[in-house]
């Protein structure tokens, strides 16, 4: 979810229908120095639950992408998870 923000904020980017809303994002941001023992996004993340303070997601193929989020299945349940051999 971290990069919806992003890519709503990119001016002109091909397929993003120009009334697509910004996404003000709030919360702190992570310092590079001292990241979150959790999730490096967790602070600015709307989603971010216990786990996501606690415990940095590894980062596994979802639907042919790279995806570093507890939450993935949840916020996308359509996903298929590819199991490394």
């Amino acid at each position: 979810p971290y990069p919806r923000p992003l890519l709503a904020s990119t001016p002109g980017l091909p397929g993003r229908p120009a009334s697509l809303p910004r996404i003000v994002l709030g919360g702190e941001i992570p310092s590079p120095l001292h990241p979150p023992a959790g999730c490096v996004f967790s602070t600015r993340c709307t989603h971010a639950v216990d786990r996501c303070r606690s415990e940095r997601p590894q980062l596994r193929d979802i639907d042919g992408r790279q995806v570093a989020c507890h939450l993935a299945e949840t916020l996308h349940p359509n996903a298929a998870v590819q199991h490394q051999p």
